[in-house]
């Protein structure tokens, strides 16, 4: 399913997953998506995220 994504893509999905484990989510949705972008620190978004001032600790 994840073949087709960017290896940052996928290193994503994986942070989201972990951070869902984190807080004891059996789902991945759009906040752990957004706390796996922020994560990942390299992507596109992730320097969007940045540049607005927008931090981990800050969407948790």
């Amino acid at each position: 399913m994840f073949e087709k994504f960017t290896d940052k893509a996928r290193r994503v999905v994986v942070l989201a997953q972990e951070e869902a484990k984190s807080l004891n989510h059996n789902y991945i949705g759009t906040e752990h998506i957004l706390l796996g972008l922020i994560h990942e620190g390299e992507g596109v978004a992730a320097k969007a995220l940045e540049a607005l001032g927008i931090s981990q600790e800050a969407v948790r």
